[in-house]
């Protein structure tokens, strides 16, 4: 949970953010599609982290839209449907930024690099994650992911 001080409020959520008037149509549908797959992406950032595979700083998550996985697998089989959900991609965040770089390269005449949120760490116990439909990309902070460690030898015994 967070504390914005600003508004006084306690927590966020994505529910409180689709409310938000700066957002465009397009932004709201990205984040619905990212509500579909919350839960499943949470367990996956607890458990890869958990194992002490990744930092949660260093973690970053791809949910790609049905309608633009055809950029994303190009290696499908002709004539196959479009899948029925969004799928969804993690790992280190400079493996990411690699990926994105190869199949959906910066346009030329791009005045940045629009993946390089990547290149520096999330804030503290927070994911990023990239949602891309076929017209744009949406990149987020997200969570309040706390890892605890235990030493079992250090634990009381009963």
């Amino acid at each position: 949970m967070r504390y914005d001080v600003e508004r006084n409020m306690h927590g966020c959520s994505l529910e409180a953010v689709l409310e938000e008037p700066g957002l465009t149509e397009g932004q709201r549908s990205r984040l619905r599609l990212f509500q579909t797959v919350e839960a499943i992406v949470c367990d996956r950032v607890e458990q890869l982290c958990a194992r002490g595979g990744l930092d949660v700083t260093d973690t970053a998550i791809l949910v790609v839209s049905p309608a633009a996985h055809r950029l994303f697998f190009r290696g499908a089989a002709p004539g196959n449907a479009e899948p029925s959900g969004a799928s969804v991609v993690l790992g280190h965040r400079e493996r990411l930024h690699g990926l994105l770089h190869a199949v959906l390269p910066p346009a030329a005449e791009a005045p940045f690099d629009p993946y390089a949120d990547l290149l520096a760490p999330s804030p503290p116990q927070c994911v990023r994650v990239l949602i891309v439909d076929e017209g744009s990309l949406t990149i987020l902070n997200y969570g309040a992911f706390v890892v605890v460690r235990l030493d079992r030898s250090e634990m009381p015994r009963a």
